[in-house]
């Protein structure tokens, strides 16, 4: 966790009370970003300078910049103090933060994700009828599916599969005889159109 600048919670408005500022409250711009790695926070500080500001995690979900500075021959403070919420799977404990041109950029690294454990059936678990008609006709879907196939593979009773089956079994057993055939074919296209190609001349 970084610390940028200077100083602490409420010491601006003494400060400003002290030396008799005329106080001007700053809201800056700010967008949050991300990728795998992290969540990236740009703020806008134009005319600000790091020694100005501060970054604090005021708690595990939240962290805040704050900071002031003194224009006008030191008759005007202007600062803000602007608290974010970090977003889930953020990393407080390893906020980084760089400030350059004007703009303060918080990185705020993600959780290292843990992997997800498979749900634990009881035996006696209650589902809605939703949820048990959908696993009886998928349970039943793949008894009927394993049934046929077995009877076929095994038993080879071929009477039992549906005429697209029969078609793709024949297909399967005989793609040599029918891949000679196509070619053939296309071969005996190939050659009757050169040979007409050749007599038109």
């Amino acid at each position: 966790m970084e610390n940028i600048g200077g100083t602490e919670p409420g010491e601006t408005e003494e400060r400003a009370d002290s030396l008799s500022y005329f106080v001007e409250e700053h809201e800056p711009s700010w967008v949050w970003s991300e990728d795998s790695y992290g969540h990236y926070l740009r703020v806008d500080l134009p005319d600000f300078k790091m020694e100005d500001l501060k970054l604090e995690v005021v708690s595990p979900g939240e962290t805040a910049v704050s900071g002031e500075r003194v224009v006008n021959d030191n008759s005007k403070c202007i600062y803000f103090h602007q608290k974010y919420k970090l977003p889930e799977n953020s990393d407080p404990e390893n906020i980084t933060a760089e400030f350059d041109g004007g703009i303060l950029y918080v990185t705020v690294p993600k959780k290292k994700l843990t992997t997800v454990k498979e749900p634990e059936y009881e035996e006696n678990a209650t589902t809605t009828s939703d949820e048990n008609h959908h696993q009886e006709t998928l349970a039943e879907k793949s008894s009927m599916d394993d049934h046929r196939l077995f009877s076929m593979k095994y038993w080879q009773r071929e009477d039992e599969a549906t005429p697209l089956e029969k078609a793709f079994e024949m297909i399967k057993k005989n793609k040599g005889i029918l891949l000679t055939a196509v070619l053939a074919f296309s071969i005996g296209i190939i050659v009757a159109l050169h040979r007409l190609e050749s007599g038109g001349d």
